[in-house]
Parts: structure tokens; sequence; C-alpha cells
């Protein structure tokens, strides 16, 4: 990590947990950078809690809520009007609902809120980050992914849901989506990885009922604290030993491998048609 002056940052989902630590140690960076949110009161209250701890007054909230594509086009279209440069995005925002909810798009809420929203966010401001390269696109994931498949006639739970493996689906996209953006973003100076920065205590689960919702509530006394895993990703996201390494899965700072599928290139080209269907060809640029 080094100094950041001059960079533009943005990072979803940035509350709470590993959102809000990374966010907090891009501001002491002395980096631009930009809470994406969906509580406008909490993005406040976090925006004036990094400036003050870390001095820096470039920090600012945009709202977005992951679950409307509206308002993801949006924030796009503000971020726009409000910067020229964007060096690096950080799609981190992310939920796992043990019951099945569709979003007011009509989709499973697990999968756009993970995979759908950043597909749709990082095509939507790829000009402006390839105009600012050499500039870094990090995907965070998890290695839950594994256990995670891609039904075509499923995607949204319309067949059989269950929430675990839901979030196990929505993760594996993300990878997915990392390696192909990876491959046609070759020769740009723009890299994109993806990062499992462990378990981590956070309150994803936190709408979670139930075996899920025990779990997750008992487990955070063995999990990681937000910090450490933000730590993964501001590596990711900064450092000198990264610049040019893309398409990648890292975990504890070092490449590392994902699943299987998760390489299958036919998945993936199948997947990334099924996503422009999805969210809109006008809004896809590679």
């Amino acid at each position: 990590m080094h100094n950041m002056n001059g960079k533009v940052c943005v990072v979803t989902g940035a509350t709470s947990g590993v959102g809000r630590a990374t966010a907090m140690i891009l501001g002491s960076t002395g980096a631009t950078v930009i809470l994406v949110c969906r509580d406008r009161k909490r993005g406040e209250a976090i925006k004036k809690e990094i400036i003050r701890k870390t001095k820096n007054k470039n920090i600012s909230v945009m709202f977005a809520d992951f679950t409307y594509l509206h308002s993801i086009k949006q924030l796009a279209k503000k971020f726009k009007e409000h910067h020229q440069y964007l060096h690096i995005l950080i799609n981190n925002a992310g939920v796992l609902h043990s019951k099945r909810i569709l979003t007011k798009d009509g989709y499973e809420t697990t999968f756009q809120v993970n995979y759908l929203a950043p597909f749709l966010l990082t095509n939507l401001l790829l000009r402006v980050i390839k105009k600012s390269a050499p500039s870094r696109i990090v995907n965070v994931t998890s290695d839950e992914h594994i256990r995670g498949s891609i039904d075509f006639d499923n995607l949204h739970g319309e067949k059989h849901y269950g929430g675990y493996w839901a979030y196990a689906r929505s993760k594996l996209a993300l990878i997915l989506f990392t390696y192909k953006l990876a491959e046609k973003l070759v020769g740009t100076k723009v890299t994109v990885n993806c990062v499992h920065p462990g378990s981590i205590a956070t309150n994803i689960g936190r709408n979670s009922s139930g075996i899920m919702g025990l779990y997750f509530k008992v487990g955070k006394r063995f999990m990681k604290k937000p910090e450490q895993g933000a730590e993964e990703i501001v590596y990711l996201a900064t450092s000198s030993e990264a610049e040019k390494v893309t398409g990648k899965y890292f975990i504890d700072k070092t490449i590392s491998k994902s699943s299987k599928l998760s390489y299958d290139k036919v998945v993936a080209d199948r997947l990334w048609k099924k996503t422009i269907d999805l969210i809109g060809k006008r809004f896809v640029i590679l």
C-alpha cells in the first residue's frame, strides 16, 4: 500500500463490515473515496468517521439500491457527472437470504445483488475506468463458490431454492465474470481480479433465519475481523505486486485456484450472454 493521492476509488457496500474497513484504509492513503451505500444516514455517518480518523476530506457518499437495476444506472450517471476518472472499483456489496425474495426487477435478490449488480455497474463505468488506466477492478467473492453451480434453468430459484446455494452460485458467477472480463480487457492496462477475504464477522447473514441464522450468529466469534479482510482487498487494489496481475483469484494475498467450474469458458460465455439479456444490451460495452 502506498500514497494514493489523486486516485479515485469506489467501494460498494461501504457502510459495514469489510466494505467499511476497506474504505477506511483507502481513506488513510489519501485517495478520493466514494462510498456506495443504500442507507444515506449510515453512509454520511461513515463518511464523517473516515474524515475524522484519517484527516482526508476527499470522502463522499453516493446512494444505490442494488435490488433495483435502475438505481445502479442512476448511480453510474451521477458518478460520471462528478468524476472524470476512476482508478479503483471495488465490488464488495453482498447479501445472503435464507428465503427466496424477488427484487423489483423480478430477479432473485442474492443473485442480483451479488452478481448482476456488479456486472452492470462495472460495465456502466468501464469507459471511465479505461480512460483512467492503469486502473483496477476488484470483485469480492468467497471460497464458498466451490459449492456453487450454474443452472441456467434455476438462476433465480424458480424450481428450488436454498439460501446457501444461492449465495454460492452468485459468487461463482462473479468469478466467471472476473475471468471473462479480464480476457476482454487484455491490452487496456485495466486489471480485473477477485478475492476471497476470508471468513469475516460481518452482517451478511443478518437476514437469515433458522439454522443458517444461528450459524452466522455463533460463527462470528471464530471469524476474522473486518479489518483483516479489508487488508486482503486493499492489497489487491493498491499494491505494486498486483499491479499487472489480471484474471486471477486471490486468497491471503496469493494467487490461488478457484473451482474447476469457474474456468469453464463455455459456461462463462453462456452466462455472459444470459446476463446481457437480463440487464439490457445497451448497457454492456464489451
